[in-house]
């Protein structure tokens, strides 16, 4: 049987979901390496959210949580709570992304981001954005090469330093 270098991907993405998962449940927290643009202002490419093992009653909106769906782990903002039939679904969207995602069912919430490290320093996830954040991420929303050039300036502007490498499962956004 033949493996395609996507379907090897598509695994390795996999068994780092299953990984961060299993950390997160015998440990209760977890660093997960930022590596998309969905949640800008609020989280950059480079960023290491520190997440924490909440049960589904404690999340509320403006909390960023991690999703493991798709074989992947996805940190977006909270921005309505549903509950059908008894089941809470959490409805997230990242910051930069025009619309929501699907409904986050309970088996797929893994925690919620309580802060992220960005160049060393810890630094608390905001419930909300300000009024520069928000017009940033409108921005960002409409204008996708406006997000790379974003990226690409802070990346040219923040050379990291260099220091002992963190050990973290990528995150998509």
């Amino acid at each position: 049987m033949n493996s395609s270098p996507d379907a090897a991907m598509g695994h390795a993405h996999i068994l780092k979901c299953e990984l961060a998962s299993e950390v997160l449940h015998s440990s209760g927290k977890l660093r997960l390496c930022v590596t998309g643009w969905s949640m800008l202002p609020t989280v950059w490419p480079g960023d290491t959210l520190v997440v924490e093992r909440v049960s589904p009653d404690q999340v509320r909106i403006g909390d960023v949580v991690v999703v493991a769906r798709d074989g992947r782990l996805c940190g977006h903002r909270v921005v309505s709570i549903a509950e059908d039939a008894g089941n809470q679904r959490w409805i997230t969207r990242g910051d930069a992304l025009p619309v929501p995602d699907r409904p986050v069912l309970e088996n797929e919430l893994m925690g919620r981001a309580s802060h992220l490290v960005r160049a060393g320093e810890l630094v608390e996830v905001p419930a909300e954005l300000n009024l520069v954040q928000q017009l940033i991420a409108k921005i960002v929303q409409n204008f996708v090469p406006a997000a790379r050039a974003l990226v690409y300036l802070r990346r040219r502007a923040h050379i990291p330093e260099k220091s002992a490498p963190e050990e973290s499962v990528p995150c998509q956004g």
